[in-house]
């Protein structure tokens, strides 16, 4: 197995972008030649079989040689006795096109034969080469190609001194049909929170063309990539199997660098095959990390052991968000350890949105702390003691709030019958726009629905009611009511309720 360490490279190049974009094909295609001077292959891929000893094989895929040849040596031999030079597609990969030099004699009842077995049945000949040299071409799926010089004369058949076969300048198109496999690990993988360098470390597996390339991304972004080695040469694999069936890398990353960013991350690494182009096949893994670099690391010793608590006893805290996060750090034996600062960190739930320290507030004797979080959307809030670069412990707490809309009503006159109220509600921020409201009126002690759709991208809704069937004085209640949404860092609320009078 092969191992490399590639530096991570933060400005991502365009052919890791177009690597990262392509989608996985149902087969790379790559080209292989054999035995071919010109580009400096030779036969270690083509095996001789044969089932009499009278066949010799010569190899020399020099300028001016032969190439892969077979002649005849013996008295004489039995029928359907034969000598040939096979090439075989590796596992998960088949051959779709073939071309080869070829050139062949009769003698003696031995026969030249350039044969091919399709992905279902034998070896079946599709040529029989003639003394000058030709190019022969085979264009369907094959698991393997053989030139063979065999004895065709059922009566057995003579010394064939002048009978041969050779082959040279063999060229495949190979469609590789398996996906690699992927495995990752790496501190960047560890439980709970890292910070500075991080190393992420994918290795994979491939039995067709082998582990060409590994890409890495970071929160969607392209980063970079590694290129394992393989015995290729201007667009042609100069082996069935160019490049190793294991591989692995490490990727050293600087966390405190962009794409990067404070809270969680998610990593996504791909292990791609070889192949032309960016149609080879792929597997790719994706895990999340946490990354904090900017909590400060405390030196007041290992802290193990900390809980932490989210305190709301302000009336109407759940509405505006605010709370108090109070909580103890202890040693593993109990004992309570003072003067650590303790980081309080908070995150909107929202996609792309980044971790951020609110506050850091230092142990008393007791080993005991608080600190106050500002009103806001519901958060996620994630207690942490670094005690040094490596160690710290965590908790990790939920600050759920719920919607409060804004509701107005307009006019705010008392109104007559057949006359209309407009209502706008505007949402409370962040990611308001294109959220669900629904407007509500109170008859008796249920509320009925009188409108609802979207906010308008600036987080606002419009819309508006006209009373046709008010008789005397009437007073209305209204309310804005905002579901639960995906995607919203609000639960379910509704705004307060504003009345309007109606004269009939």
């Amino acid at each position: 197995m092969k191992h490399r360490t590639a530096a991570l490279l933060v400005p991502a190049t365009a052919l890791v972008l177009t690597l990262l974009a392509a989608g996985t094909a149902n087969a790379g295609v790559y080209r292989v030649a054999i035995c071919d001077p010109a580009l400096g292959t030779w036969h270690a891929d083509a095996s001789f079989d044969r089932t009499s000893s009278h066949y010799v094989s010569e190899a020399s895929c020099a300028g001016g040689q032969a190439g892969l040849a077979i002649r005849h040596e013996g008295r004489r031999t039995a029928f359907d006795r034969w000598g040939e030079w096979a090439v075989r597609a590796p596992r998960g990969t088949v051959i779709s096109h073939l071309g080869v030099s070829a050139a062949g004699r009769r003698a003696g009842g031995h026969v030249p034969r350039l044969l091919a077995a399709p992905l279902e049945g034998p070896l079946s000949p599709f040529a029989a080469p003639d003394p000058g040299v030709a190019r022969f071409r085979w264009s369907s799926p094959a698991r393997s190609f053989a030139a063979r010089l065999a004895c065709a004369r059922h009566r057995g058949c003579d010394r064939g001194r002048k009978a041969a076969i050779r082959i040279k300048r063999l060229a495949l198109r190979l469609a590789d049909r398996r996906s690699p496999t992927i495995a990752l690990r790496g501190s960047a993988f560890r439980p709970g929170s890292g910070r500075g360098l991080q190393t992420i470390q994918p290795s994979a597996t491939d039995v067709g063309g082998g582990v060409h390339r590994f890409l890495l991304q970071v929160n969607s972004e392209p980063v970079t990539a590694h290129a394992v080695t393989c015995r290729a040469a201007n667009g042609l694999a100069l082996r069935l199997r160019p490049c190793p069936p294991r591989a692995r890398t490490t990727f050293k990353a600087d966390t405190a660098s962009p794409p990067f960013r404070q809270g969680p991350n998610l990593v996504r690494v791909c292990a791609i095959d070889y192949a032309l182009g960016t149609g080879a096949n792929r597997a790719c893994s994706a895990r999340r990390m946490r990354i904090d670099n900017l909590c400060p690391i405390s030196t007041a010793g290992p802290g193990p052991r900390l809980h932490a608590w989210l305190s709301r006893s302000q009336h109407g805290a759940h509405d505006r968000g605010s709370a108090a996060v109070r909580g103890r750090l202890r040693l593993a034996s109990g004992e309570p350890v003072s003067g650590a600062r303790v980081c309080v960190a908070t995150r909107v739930p929202i996609g792309g949105a980044r971790e951020r320290v609110v506050t850091t507030p230092v142990t008393g004797l007791d080993g005991r702390f608080s600190a106050e979080l500002p009103e806001g959307p519901s958060r996620q809030v994630r207690v942490a003691y670094w005690w040094n670069a490596t160690d710290v412990s965590e908790e990790h707490l939920s600050l759920r709030v719920h919607a409060r809309p804004h509701l107005r009503l307009r006019p705010r006159h008392p109104l007559r019958n057949g006359r209309r109220v407009r209502f706008k509600v505007r949402l409370q921020a962040p990611a308001a726009g294109r959220r669900w409201v629904r407007i509500q009126a109170r008859a008796g002690k249920r509320w009925v629905e009188l409108s609802n759709g979207r906010a308008n991208g600036r987080g606002v809704y419009r819309a508006h009611y006209r009373f046709h069937a008010t008789s005397g004085r009437h007073k209305y209640a209204f309310r804005a009511v905002v579901p639960r949404q995906h995607g919203y860092p609000y639960r379910g609320g509704h705004s307060r309720i504003r009345q309007v009078t109606v004269i009939g």
